[in-house]
């Protein structure tokens, strides 16, 4: 069975998730400055915290429109610098 998921449901869904991973990297950016063991250190933190933020509040604009029914051209959503990447291999795709 199919579900068309129309733009308006999808930015709300897409905000909210965005607005929970702000949320959350409030203090994950805290806490990654603090530990931070020099000013090289901290600038390098510092940064990587404020380009994902960022990326973050870009993120619904990223969205196409219109965009395809199974959502394909819908980008990730921004991984927050002490995220580790999930591989996009799927399992048909792995050799056995």
């Amino acid at each position: 069975m199919s579900h068309v998921i129309d733009r308006e449901t999808l930015l709300e869904n897409i905000r909210a998730a965005r607005n929970e991973k702000l949320r959350l990297s409030d203090i994950d950016m805290l806490r990654a400055i603090e530990s931070a063991s020099s000013w090289s250190a901290f600038n390098t933190a510092k940064a990587d915290w404020v380009t994902y933020r960022q990326a973050l509040r870009d993120y619904p604009s990223t969205v196409p429109d219109p965009f395809a029914d199974d959502l394909s051209d819908v980008p990730a959503i921004p991984m927050a610098p002490d995220e580790a990447a999930v591989s996009t291999v799927t399992p048909s795709a792995i050799e056995e």
